[in-house]
């Protein structure tokens, strides 16, 4: 496990995805209950939008840490860009039947992100990023009323607001909505 372990700060140094990959792999496989390398592995899932492995990885953690707000800025987030993603997809769909069973699935993972970014914004009330994707989520839902509520709170920080009929994009972890986003958190300790 420590040749692993510094393998796999050897890689988040020099920002090797591939190798570090291989590595978490295997160091969960000796500790598969390990924080930070489920962090880790959550991290890279989300870099490479498997957005519901991610999710999977951060409601495991969630159950052991649950007043964690890191843990649950990634499920919010994981969340978010489940809706994100089946929003997008409904939007494009030809098919109808398609189209309606997309849009169900978009509105579940809003309705489940908008509950957790709720939760987020209740803690952190100054955070943009977060308030945000809560007005995003409402808007695809298609509640205006909690829209307004949550748009009158970002005018009240002095943020942007976010339209009624708001095509949505992706939201990273550490950078801004839409954006790349750096890799993984910090180094492995062993």
């Amino acid at each position: 496990f420590n040749m692993l372990s510094m393998a796999i700060n050897n890689c988040i140094d020099r920002e090797d995805n591939a190798n570090l990959q291989k590595f978490v792999t295997k160091a969960l496989s000796l500790r598969p209950n390990d924080e930070t390398l489920l962090n880790i592995q959550g991290k890279l899932y989300e870099d490479t939008q498997e957005f519901q492995k991610a999710l999977n990885i951060y409601v495991r953690m969630q159950q052991s840490r649950p007043n964690s707000l890191n843990i649950v800025q990634h499920v919010a987030l994981n969340y978010y860009n489940l809706g994100v993603m089946y929003h997008n997809r409904a939007s494009m769909e030809r098919n109808e039947t398609s189209a309606k069973k997309y849009a169900r699935q978009a509105k579940d993972y809003f309705s489940a992100a908008a509950a957790t970014l709720q939760e987020i914004v209740n803690n952190d009330p100054t955070s943009v990023k977060y308030t945000q994707a809560l007005a995003t989520a409402y808007s695809c839902m298609g509640d205006q009323n909690q829209l307004d509520i949550v748009n009158a709170k970002l005018s009240s920080i002095g943020a942007q607001t976010v339209a009624a009929n708001v095509t949505p994009a992706l939201m990273t972890y550490s950078g801004k909505a839409g954006s790349a986003g750096n890799t993984v958190p910090g180094n492995l300790v062993a």
